[in-house]
């Protein structure tokens, strides 16, 4: 054991001497070289599994249940913008829970935390500093707000996991929009996703915020490429090229457009429920172009015989069930050259964590992350077949399919 536990140590070693010497020559950016950068992350973790034994393992959790709940409640509390911004300024615990009105003991508690898990830094013996980590912490932003609902909507759904099945069972995954475990642990059982985003003002802006730190995970088109769409466009000059299911705000749209400038906007559609329509058209003036319908994909599919049907990061909102009927109305609508390119992370056998922890998330809301051949069985039933797969190295994947 010992001689594998060395050979793997050396192994890594060699990763992170390699990734330094990059770092040194200015062959490697970790902000803009994401695939690297979560191969290092990724290369910590494995570190943990070489050299920790199963009570070390078992522990792990402890403190990082506790971090994530000591920024939690920082950001609720506005500690962290109650501290200096200046790299050099810091301020004593007792001021700061006397700008907060809080118990000094409570706030040197908490922020112990925070210190021991290197988020703000100790200045002296009872002062506290940000960390370039901390400030995000700051101001209204994704990884802020992601940060929230991850803990009030997500954590809060895993913790009521076990309470959940034990009243509804193990026999079946959950697959019923009314009887989610997220409703079940906000107990609004009989009420959606989106009721219960919306029963909370505060929840609900924090989650459309925080959808932008997903969207950098998966880009719209990624290593997919679509000139052929725009190689097709002066063969039918009336034609639909693109539309954009359940499209949302046309954030995916405007990156197609962006990466396939040979596709006219005009020639485009987004579609998503009436009230995200009119939203769209009020605040997204770059897609003033773009048609806009209204649809719901549970329905009849609107615009028919288009060139590229794209739906993405809504199939995982699903059961099995569900993503068959969104599939089949499209597939109804697909004339013989059609295509349809579905966008989700792609599941393999081993997931990294934060897929696995993503589907747990699904998992939560009555979806799930799919394997290739999840979505075959689903695209199957749906009339249709995969044909083409381009994925990330992060796990995103753009799935083409065709009728049957």
């Amino acid at each position: 054991m010992s001689a594998s536990v060395a050979f793997h140590l050396e192994a890594l070693a060699e990763r992170f001497s390699k990734a330094a010497q990059d770092l040194r020559s200015g062959n490697l950016s970790l902000e803009n070289d994401t695939t690297q950068r979560m191969d290092l992350l990724k290369a910590g973790s494995d570190l943990i599994d070489i050299v920790g034994l199963p009570k070390d393992k078992a522990l792990f959790w402890l403190p990082q249940c506790a971090h994530i709940t000591a920024i939690r409640l920082f950001i609720k509390w506005k500690a962290f913008e109650a501290i200096p911004l200046n790299d050099d300024a810091a301020i004593s615990e007792s001021d700061l829970a006397a700008k907060l009105g809080a118990n000094l003991s409570l706030i040197t508690r908490v922020s112990r935390v925070l210190v021991a898990n290197n988020t703000l830094r100790r200045v002296g013996t009872d002062s506290l500093a940000h960390t370039d980590f901390s400030k995000i912490f700051t101001t209204a932003n994704p990884i802020r707000e992601m940060t929230q609902i991850g803990f009030d909507s997500q954590l809060k759904s895993w913790v009521s996991m076990p309470e959940y099945f034990d009243r509804f069972g193990i026999a079946d995954e959950p697959t019923d929009r009314l009887q989610t475990v997220m409703a079940f642990a906000h107990g609004r059982l009989g009420s959606n996703v989106w009721d219960v985003w919306h029963s909370s003002e505060e929840r609900l802006q924090a989650f459309m915020l925080a959808m932008g730190a997903i969207e950098e995970q998966m880009p719209s088109l990624g290593i997919y490429d679509l000139s052929w769409a725009a190689a097709e466009a002066t063969k039918s000059p009336d034609r639909v090229l693109v539309v954009d299911v359940g499209g949302g705000r046309g954030q995916a749209l405007k990156g197609i457009l962006r990466a396939t400038p040979g596709i006219p906007a005009g020639r485009c559609v987004l579609g998503d429920l009436p009230e995200v329509v009119e939203a769209t058209k009020r605040e997204v003036p770059e897609l003033a172009e773009v048609k806009m319908v209204a649809t719901d994909f549970f329905k009849e599919q609107p615009v028919k015989g288009a060139l590229v049907y794209y739906i993405r990061r809504c199939l995982h909102d699903y059961s099995d069930e569900e993503c068959v009927k969104i599939l089949q109305h499209i597939s109804d609508a697909m004339a013989a050259d059609s295509r349809l390119l579905i966008v989700e992370t792609l599941l393999g056998d081993k997931p990294s964590a934060f897929q696995a922890a993503m589907d747990l998330s699904m998992l939560a809301i009555s979806g799930k992350e799919r394997t290739l051949a999840g979505f075959q069985e689903i695209t199957g039933k749906a009339a249709l077949k995969i044909t083409k797969v381009s994925q990330n190295p992060e796990g995103s994947a753009v799935i083409e399919c065709t009728r049957v």
